[in-house]
């Protein structure tokens, strides 16, 4: 493998496991708030977080709704049943599971 493989390896490993801590933290949140689900302002928005919300998005992870809160535009995102299963079985934490 050379070093270029190497260092796309990591990226990629980097990037599920971004995905895996923010669907981790929403399913939390969900169910410490009663199913309120998680605000996140889209002006302050990092832009590898919202390739990541995009991507658990598309996979019906999670739900998005647009709304206004006192602090200006945000996105809503609640965990769905497929991302609840995902969680609660454990999936995530080895290599592909986002495929």
């Amino acid at each position: 493998m050379t070093h270029h493989e190497e260092d796309d390896r990591m990226i990629y490993r980097d990037r599920q496991m971004k995905r895996y801590q923010l669907l981790k933290e929403i399913y939390d949140i969900y169910f410490e708030t009663n199913g309120k689900g998680k605000q996140v302002l889209i002006d302050g928005t990092d832009p590898q977080d919202a390739l990541a919300y995009k991507y658990l998005e598309d996979l019906e992870f999670i739900g998005c709704e647009q709304i206004i809160n006192v602090e200006g535009s945000a996105n809503k995102y609640t965990i769905t049943a497929k991302g609840i299963n995902f969680i609660e079985e454990g999936r995530g934490k080895r290599r592909g599971d986002f495929q």
